[in-house]
């Protein structure tokens, strides 16, 4: 992290303390406002992820300068106006505002201005191109997502919004196993397949121990069901993919009557990604859960 701070503060000094505190702002209004224990979440992940990016600038041979700053942008707009996903836009259209404003207070070129918000904008719009900086911010933000570091920002999540581990597990480890064996095909960089092909294993390893151990225990029993979604999907750079796989990870029987559940799920189009909704129920008791996640994008 201090190789991110000692290029920015080399260049234009001031901007990357501006940066953190823009981020520390945003999520302490949001803490206040959702009654939430403050935390620094955001700007940590925007440390990891700008520091994991400028080292897939060197390995890749890159100028890591502005990977470095979309990197620190890309979350910005998460909290807009204290709120989470407040609106329809997308968070990196208000990330983009708020860095465009920023930049060019601190005299940044404008053609470096441009390229930042270009990447900020399509770093996960899968309509737009996607194209130097905003690859490498791509890659660097997923392996952040995997391995060890992934495993630890998925428990402080889960404690940041007041769940408990088998909650945590059952609302979103879903999401996190789909995108950790999707990751290899969805690095744009060699440096990122290569980093992303060791970590998925590590994290998928970690949680079929906790899983194990849960069972083992005799505190709570889950499956791993696939989902085959069989159509032409598209990658970020054009080619078709003809199947998608999707792994739901759901408790083995109601915890109400233990009965055994039933899996549905359907398919939409959000703001700016394809998501997918699974829904387990009980036709015993009548419970019923609901996830929701974006599908992974395939560089």
């Amino acid at each position: 992290m201090n190789d991110v701070r000692n290029l920015l503060e080399s260049r234009f000094p001031g901007l990357h303390a501006r940066i953190e505190k823009m981020l520390v702002e945003a999520e302490a209004r949001y803490s206040e406002q959702a009654n939430q224990a403050p935390s620094e979440f955001l700007l940590e992940h925007a440390r990891r992820t700008a520091a994991i990016a400028h080292s897939i600038s060197a390995m890749e041979g890159v100028d890591p300068f502005l990977p470095d700053l979309v990197a620190l942008y890309h979350d910005a707009g998460k909290f807009h106006e204290g709120e989470y996903h407040k609106d329809d836009v997308p968070e990196e259209e208000h990330a983009a505002v708020l860095a465009g404003g920023m930049l060019a207070e601190f005299g940044v070129e404008r053609g470096d201005i441009d390229a930042v918000l270009a990447a900020l904008r399509a770093l996960y719009d899968d309509r737009l191109p996607c194209a130097g900086a905003c690859r490498i911010v791509q890659d660097a933000d997923r392996l952040d997502k995997l391995g060890a570091l992934g495993v630890g920002a998925f428990f402080t999540k889960a404690t940041l919004r007041g769940r408990g581990l088998v909650d945590a597990l059952v609302s979103t480890l879903s999401r996190e196993l789909t995108y950790a064996l999707a990751a290899p095909r969805s690095m744009f960089t060699e440096t990122g397949k290569r980093l992303a092909a060791e970590k998925a294993t590590k994290t998928v390893a970690f949680f079929d121990d906790l899983l194990s151990d849960l069972e083992s225990w005799g505190i709570a029993a889950f499956e791993r069901r696939t989902i085959v979604l069989e159509e032409d999907f598209r990658t970020r750079d054009g080619a078709s993919i003809r199947s998608m796989e999707v792994t739901i990870v759901m408790p083995r029987a109601c915890p109400d009557c233990e009965t055994s559940l039933g899996l549905t799920h359907l398919r939409d189009r959000g703001v700016k990604c394809e998501r997918l909704t699974a829904r387990f129920a009980c036709g015993g008791c009548g419970y019923a859960r609901e996830i929701s996640f974006c599908l992974p994008v395939f560089a």
